[in-house]
């Protein structure tokens, strides 16, 4: 019911509103002729990979995950349809070593450590950026220098025309699987400093898909039950001036859904009746101010409320079901300054503070309050070519539990130092060192069914070398990018988190030491056909030996580390005019293990998936309207990323949009 009022209210306004705008009245302006002049774009200092919103579309994007999969050293565990785990692990790290970013702040999530970037859609996304060892901004807060790799993403601004201070954009998705998507956004120009805008989206989706996992207790097509999923978006923020130097950013955010948390399939049992709902919030305040031409000062805050209940009918306890509630609460403030004594010669600090707790209706919980207090110290210096940059973090951490034995105090240091040179206008040369400290989440700790009290924090040691070219022309092949890093990374006391019965019962353990050697190689081209057309292509290459060194006398030494493919190829290439286009995606990935032996029973296929997407723009009654296509897994690949987990086959998405 609450489905059909939203879907009524968001017709009725849509055909409401779009009346009023062709009722307006333009008024005609002459304006001067503006000159522009294209700036070419300097090789990147470090490893940095961005994909822009003109880009969503082409990758056949739907959300975060999707949106990043192409990049090189990116691993996304999916755990299948619309509404399955999405997580992002960088140069086999581990998915609790990528920070994610939103407008200038970090998401956390302390009870479990995993961002699930399924759940970001990328209605209000402009860009997101793979930093790896530190961010290009020094002015920012301490976490971004806490994680291995860093994901930023940058929200659209409002934008108005010459003549307007409001604007409404309004998209619809629908698709196979039942999908029904519709999304609405309306900016407002309060005045020459001030704006606000106001956004809302709905998910709804049966998720159910045909499958046939071969030699899985499967061997025949079955259909993949209790996959539904049901969302609603709310997000909405203000911006402007305070002073000549000064802005303010306020942004506060609402995500509900109740989705449904199909079984591994083994032994002839392709679903479950687990079902996992989400109620999380969170707002956050961003002030930053220049003060005089050395002095730049950052202040930033943030509340987050993670409300988790995981339902499961079918457990056999004396109650007859498992019914588990989990709140999770944060307060986050961070200071942050840059200060520049002469040219060419920067220096940060940077301090967040943070508490966090988690109460649930477990009988004898634990009942964790964790105080964290980040501080980095760092700076930058050019000298000629040559670029040197630096920080020191401490993580300080210490834990009060109601029950038990609290996880001990720690009080850690951890160094980054990089380097680069620029040995010509198209060539750099990088290289970094970085130290990774990874405190256990509260599931790794604390939860009931999966919590392990022994496990150990996480170590890591980075070592990256690399470089970067780039080649600007006035000829039709008229840009070229190409990238190649070589990386180490030694971990000693690696979590591993392996998915049990479903997706909310896990296995956690240590692994002793572990050596990751990879290399990701990236390319990217742009050949102009005519002044209406061009070709675009990119291919991205990683190769990652990622090998359990603890124990000589073990059967799984110097094995793979579980689900950590040798090798994964992006590629995507398509033609673009003025009013459309046409792009193939292609993700490849080599077989991997699902165990710490490297045993062909416990051997997962590689898959080759292709996707294919076309757009097309038009304007009807002077308002610009976008249609786009998408075709996913044009080949119907049977196939899964994790081990008795089957993705989807072919799917549909149809798009339209419009702004008014």
């Amino acid at each position: 019911m609450f489905f059909k009022i939203y879907l009524f209210g968001f017709t009725f306004f849509l055909i409401l509103i779009g009346n009023i705008g062709y009722a307006q009245i333009d008024s005609t302006q002459k304006l001067k002729e503006v000159k522009l002049k294209i700036k070419k774009e300097k090789p990147s200092l470090r490893a940095i990979q961005t994909i822009d919103s003109t880009s969503f579309l082409k990758t056949s994007s739907y959300n975060v995950a999707d949106a990043i999969r192409n990049f090189a050293g990116v691993k996304i565990k999916d755990y299948g349809g619309i509404g399955g785990l999405k997580t992002v692990s960088v140069r086999s790290l581990g998915a609790n070593h990528t920070g994610v970013q939103i407008d200038g702040i970090n998401l956390s999530d302390a009870q479990s450590g995993q961002i699930d970037l399924g759940k970001l859609m990328l209605d209000n996304v402009e860009s997101i950026s793979l930093y790896q060892a530190q961010p290009d901004d020094l002015l920012t807060n301490a976490r971004s220098f806490a994680s291995a790799s860093l994901i930023v993403i940058k929200t659209k601004a409002p934008s108005f025309d010459v003549g307007r201070t409001s604007k409404l954009s309004l998209k619809y998705t629908g698709g196979s699987f039942g999908l029904i998507n519709p999304f609405i956004r309306y900016d407002q120009k309060i005045n020459d400093n001030w704006t606000f805008n106001v956004s809302s989206a709905l998910q709804k989706a049966t998720g159910e898909y045909k499958f046939k996992v071969d030699g899985d207790g499967s061997d025949t097509i079955s259909i993949r039950r209790n996959s539904k999923i049901n969302t609603l978006l709310f997000d909405g923020g203000v911006r402007g001036k305070l002073g000549k130097n000064a802005l303010l950013e306020v942004r506060a955010n609402y995500y509900d859904s109740e989705r449904g948390l199909p079984d591994a399939v083994i032994f002839y049992n392709p679903t479950g009746n687990q079902t996992l709902w989400n109620k999380d919030f969170y707002t956050q305040a961003k002030f930053t101010q220049k003060l005089g031409e050395k002095w730049d000062l950052l202040a930033s805050a943030k509340f987050s409320r993670n409300y988790t209940r995981y339902n499961d009918p079918d457990y056999l306890n004396l109650k007859g079901e498992l019914d588990n509630q989990y709140t999770l609460k944060e307060y986050y403030q961070s200071v942050a300054a840059t200060f520049s004594p002469i040219k060419n010669l920067n220096f940060n600090y940077a301090a967040d503070l943070f508490f966090t707790t988690l109460y649930t209706n477990l009988y004898q919980y634990a009942y964790p309050l964790r105080t964290s207090l980040l501080q980095v110290i760092g700076g930058k210096y050019q000298l000629n070519k040559w670029t040197f940059e630096g920080n020191i973090l401490n993580t300080y951490i210490k834990e009060k539990v109601k029950n038990g034995r609290p996880s001990p105090e720690r009080n850690i240091f951890t160094p980054t130092i990089s380097l680069s040179y620029q040995a010509s206008s198209n060539l750099v040369l990088r290289g970094f060192y970085k130290d990774i400290f990874r405190y256990p989440t509260f599931s790794d700790l604390y939860y009931t069914n999966f919590g392990n009290r022994k496990l150990n924090p996480e170590k890591a040691k980075q070592y990256s070398t690399g470089l970067i070219y780039s080649k600007f022309t006035n000829t039709k092949f008229n840009w070229f990018a190409f990238s190649s890093d070589f990386y180490f990374n030694q971990i000693n006391d690696k979590i591993i988190a392996l998915p049990n019965k479903d997706l909310f019962i896990w296995t956690m353990y240590n692994i002793g030491k572990v050596n990751v050697y990879g290399v990701d190689f990236t390319s990217k081209f742009n050949y102009e056909i005519n002044k209406k057309s061009e070709l675009q292509a990119n291919i991205n290459y990683t190769y990652q030996s990622a090998l359990d060194k603890t124990d000589p006398t073990s059967a799984v030494y110097n094995n793979q580390i579980p689900y950590t493919p040798h090798h994964t190829i992006a590629f995507n290439a398509g033609y673009q005019t003025k009013s459309w286009g046409i792009f193939y995606n292609n993700i490849f990935s080599s077989g991997r293990y699902y165990l710490g032996e490297n045993k062909p029973n416990y051997f997962v296929k590689g898959f080759f998936v292709s996707d294919i997407s076309a757009n097309y723009q038009t304007n009807i009654y002077n308002k610009p309207i976008s249609l786009s296509a998408e075709v996913n897994n044009i080949f119907n690949q049977n196939y899964s990323i994790i081990r008795s987990f089957p993705m989807p086959g072919t799917s549909l998405r149809l798009t339209i949009k419009t702004i008014i």
